[in-house]
């Protein structure tokens, strides 16, 4: 039998938990450290009693950050594993001439822009939304940038207008760039990312191509850790914010997606420890207290709509829908709440035999205003590392649909194509690949009917395929660090 490993780190305390293939825990630990090193060692210490030894685990899932760090991003220094004051520097491009009513980085705060974006230029380019070319590809212009940035940014940020109709001029512009600049720096192109809005497309895409160097130096120390526990035949992989799992090298390149991934986890590890599929989970810290409420829908947690700040940034990323505490539980209970019925209380993280011992004995077990029941489930202290392991792979794709085109159904089957394919590449088992979501909203303002089409596509993670490329590039991180 082979079992998954999953590890939380969003902190000062950490969790681990050993589930075997039918998803039942086997072993969790929860413990004050920090580091992957030594929750790795307390976890396989605790699974040798059950006959688990390193050969028999096939994956191993990090979540690393909970939402906090996002306040931390702009700082020069400190919170979670060194991200902030590591930022790469960038070079933004726009592609949309006409564009310039609202230049590049118009909406960052001053000291984030001038941290993380040593140049940026617009020129013309882009797409309209029936595919054909907004402007001209600027290629002279894009030669010169070249030049005026090769040797002093560490990525480049490529952002079309309408790129989410068609790529061909954010693809065409990074193959120029890297002709100039050669294989130094990442070049990342914001129709990879998703979402409508070109500023927040483009917001996004620059934060990921800041992120990218520090985060992948990260991953490198996990895999190192994992590597000398005798674990070097499992995949390793990434947790995301929305609780999914990427494979590591594939999680590297979207940095932002990992943020608030140990909220997202602790979720899932609440709905899986519990059986409840419909729920409210209270997020403890070890003091006992409750530090946010989230809501539990279908097994997922409720994500945000529309846009979230990180570090003042507005980007089109969805996080985790947590309601902080302000006055009371039974408040943020209210708030997290989108129907008037009650609800399971399901406590999980650190403090969360502390806060139900603190509650009245006539309480526990029945009822918390809001609430059906509270309940504290089994192995709740490392809910967020159980999360991790039973997360599935999933992957996305969007595309701009005209309705009116002649060719919707090859449209529309492309994007299916597309969501399974991105699946693959996050990690996922090719042939126990699904599609879970298809999406079709109505886009208003717009002279034609015209949808966005939204599909996931998803399965359980590849075992085996640890590629020699993905352990080649964070092996040469580590050489060249």
């Amino acid at each position: 039998m082979s079992y998954r490993l999953g590890v939380a780190l969003p902190g000062s305390r950490s969790a681990a938990a050993v589930l075997d293939h039918d998803g039942r825990v086997v072993v969790a630990v929860e413990h004050e450290t920090e580091t992957a090193e030594s929750v790795l060692d307390a976890v396989l210490d605790a699974a040798r009693p059950h006959g688990i030894t390193a050969s028999k685990i096939d994956h191993v899932v990090f979540a690393v950050t909970d939402l906090r760090v996002m306040d931390a991003l702009a700082a020069a220094t400190g919170y979670w594993r060194g991200w902030p004051g590591r930022l790469a520097k960038v070079a933004a491009v726009r592609l949309g001439a006409a564009t310039t009513s609202v230049p590049p980085l118009t909406l960052w705060p001053p000291e984030m822009r001038d941290r993380v974006v040593v140049a940026s230029t617009c020129l013309s380019g882009g797409a309209m939304l029936d595919g054909s070319d907004y402007e001209p590809l600027d290629i002279e212009g894009l030669l010169a940038f070249a030049r005026q940035i090769s040797g002093t940014v560490g990525a480049v940020a490529i952002t079309g207008v309408f790129s989410s109709v068609t790529p061909r001029h954010e693809l065409a512009a990074a193959e120029v760039i890297r002709e100039e600049m050669g294989a130094s720096g990442a070049i990342l192109l914001s129709h990879e990312y998703g979402g409508l809005g070109l500023v927040e497309r483009e917001n996004a895409t620059i934060m990921q191509a800041a992120l990218t160097a520090p985060v992948a130096e990260e991953a490198a120390k996990l895999l190192t850790a994992v590597n000398q526990r005798g674990l070097s035949r499992a995949e390793v992989f990434l947790a995301r914010s929305d609780g999914t799992i990427a494979t590591l090298d594939n999680a590297v390149t979207h940095p932002l997606s990992l943020l608030g991934a140990t909220d997202a986890t602790s979720v899932v590890g609440a709905a899986l420890l519990s059986d409840e599929q419909d729920a409210l989970v209270g997020l403890t810290k070890v003091d006992g207290t409750v530090r946010a409420v989230c809501a539990l829908t279908d097994g997922r947690p409720r994500m945000t709509v529309g846009h979230t700040k990180v570090t003042g940034v507005p980007t089109g990323l969805s996080i985790p829908a947590l309601v902080p505490i302000h006055a009371s539980v039974e408040e943020a209970i209210d708030r997290a709440k989108d129907a008037p019925g009650d609800l399971p209380l399901l406590l999980v993280g650190p403090g969360a035999r502390t806060f139900v011992q603190s509650l009245s004995p006539r309480i526990v077990g029945t009822a918390l205003a809001g609430t059906v029941r509270v309940e504290s489930p089994v192995d709740a202290e490392a809910a967020a590392a159980v999360g991790a392991a039973a997360a599935p792979v999933v992957g996305e794709a969007r595309r701009i649909v005209p309705l009116n085109s002649p060719h919707l159904d090859e449209i529309r089957a492309a994007v299916r194509e597309a969501a399974r394919a991105s699946a693959m590449r996050a990690g996922a088992d090719p042939a126990k690949v699904a599609l879970v979501c298809v999406e079709e909203k109505p886009l208003a303002y717009l002279s034609d009917p015209t949808v966005m089409m939204r599909v996931r596509a998803g399965g359980p993670p590849r075992a085996g395929w640890m590629s020699g490329k993905a352990k080649a590039a964070v092996h040469a991180r580590e050489d060249a660090r």
